[in-house]
């Protein structure tokens, strides 16, 4: 069963029930309000005919001149006659005259009704129920002369129930058509307000078949509203997560297709001087140009090897966080291109603060950015080194006057292998790796790589690391 009929069927259960329960109440209320305003009404009319009788029957006696007992047929057919006469006034009552000793002086109750006559309910009331009508019978008894009278009416009450019966068959009609009417403005209501629903259920369809872009961009500020949100929410970064899972498939592909690359070209160095000095007898200019191309590569591959080694080493790395001074790292650097005929193209500039990091990862993060912009510069062009506190982070920025990098280059600067000028890094001894490992330093640090560059006018990388106020 659909959602929409459930919401159908229980608004009107619901309805039917509460509905009902109302009527009923209102039709019972009604009935009893109109039976106890019928009942108070006709013991009225009772008590003012039986005093219109005993009133007359007083002015004939003294009429008569005598007392009641002298002529009691004659009272007696006078009772009858105005009893006779409020037969013809009251046309829903039936009467009886009945003298004290239970005689029935006069009726004109039919034969169900004559059973019922009585003097023993004096100056009261009983309502009886017969072939289906209700009747209220009346009894009080009057006196003339020495003797007791009772005057009984019997009132037909059926019309007060017949009254109740119509309004309930009323009630039915009315209610079926009310059920009919309500149940086709539900199924309009129920339809505009499960059209939402529906809509999810297609999207999410349309998102499980592969059509990750789609959303339900359903604006309503109630609970279903909220629910789109969140589900629009979830289709967003579920569409995001299949395609970094995509990128991280295409930069394996890459990367294994780089790295086959890589090692190559060494390899068939290799093989090949190799070969030629497993086959051939050479002279010794020969020999020693073909062991050196064996060592060059040799050592390119054991660069290749130990960079990789890092690269995965920081994957796995867990963090402890020191205090490291700038400049115990700025001596390292010096120390580190002491030796290779670069220092005098460094230009380091710094303050003296401490951050929040690893000293060894640090030293690693500024000689990769320092290498790349050696090798992007000529001999005769300075690398700048900036390192300066600026609020709550010290920004490092390295600057060189090379040969630049397009947009495209920048995009692609920080994956494994990727290098701008292949030739020429190559020739220097770079795999593209250095960058990369900058990338996953900085991730470590929750930090990030800026570069800005311009072809044939130099490139500038930064990053900002948390100040550390502690004293070591």
């Amino acid at each position: 069963m659909k959602f929409s009929e459930k919401i159908i069927y229980s608004c009107l259960v619901i309805l039917a029930i509460m509905f009902s329960i109302g009527m009923l109440l209102m039709i019972y209320q009604n009935h009893v309000t109109l039976l106890k305003t019928t009942r108070d009404q006709y013991l009225s009319h009772h008590q003012i005919e039986l005093y219109t009788l005993e009133s007359r029957l007083f002015q004939d006696s003294i009429s008569l001149q005598g007392y009641y007992s002298k002529d009691n047929q004659q009272i007696q057919n006078k009772m009858i006659y105005y009893v006779q006469q409020f037969q013809d006034v009251e046309k829903n009552g039936y009467y009886a005259l009945i003298h004290d000793n239970n005689q029935i002086l006069y009726t004109d109750m039919n034969e169900n009704l004559k059973p019922y006559i009585s003097s023993e309910h004096n100056h009261t009331y009983f309502m009886q129920s017969i072939q289906k009508n209700q009747y209220m019978f009346v009894t009080s008894s009057f006196t003339v002369g020495t003797d007791i009278y009772y005057l009984e009416t019997c009132y037909d009450m059926s019309f007060v129930y017949k009254e109740r019966d119509r309004q309930l068959q009323s009630f039915l009609i009315i209610g079926c058509f009310l059920l009919i009417g309500a149940s086709f403005i539900l199924k309009v209501l129920s339809h505009y307000l499960t059209r939402s629903i529906l809509k999810l259920n297609e999207v999410s369809k349309r998102i499980a078949s592969g059509q990750y872009s789609e959303r339900t961009c359903i604006q309503s500020q109630d609970e279903i509203g909220e629910l789109s949100q969140s589900f629009d929410y979830m289709a967003q970064m579920n569409e995001q997560r299949i395609q970094q899972l995509q990128d991280n498939v295409v930069q394996k592909e890459e990367f294994m297709a780089s790295f086959s690359h890589e090692i190559k070209t060494p390899m068939t160095a290799i093989l090949g001087f190799a070969d030629l000095l497993r086959t051939c007898d050479c002279d010794e200019e020969t020999r020693q140009k073909a062991a050196q191309y064996i060592y060059h590569e040799g050592r390119r591959l054991e660069s290749l090897a130990y960079t990789l080694m890092d690269l995965l080493a920081l994957n796995n790395r867990t963090i402890q966080w020191q205090c490291v001074k700038i400049k115990d790292v700025i001596k390292q650097i010096k120390n580190y291109y002491l030796g290779q005929n670069k220092q005098e193209r460094l230009i380091i500039d710094y303050d003296d603060v401490c951050v929040l990091s690893q000293e060894e990862l640090l030293f690693v993060l500024l000689r990769n950015l320092i290498d790349n912009a050696l090798k992007a510069s000529q001999d005769n062009q300075y690398v700048k080194v900036s390192i300066h506190k600026c609020q709550q982070h010290v920004i490092f920025s390295i600057r060189d006057q090379g040969i630049g990098m397009s947009q495209e280059a920048i995009e692609k600067a920080t994956e494994p292998f990727y290098m701008a000028d292949k030739s020429r890094s190559r020739s220097m001894g770079g795999a593209g790796l250095g960058l990369t490992i900058v990338k996953r330093i900085l991730e470590l640090h929750h930090s990030s790589l800026q570069i800005q560059s311009q072809l044939n006018n130099g490139t500038t990388m930064s990053f900002a690391l948390e100040v550390n106020h502690e004293k070591i």
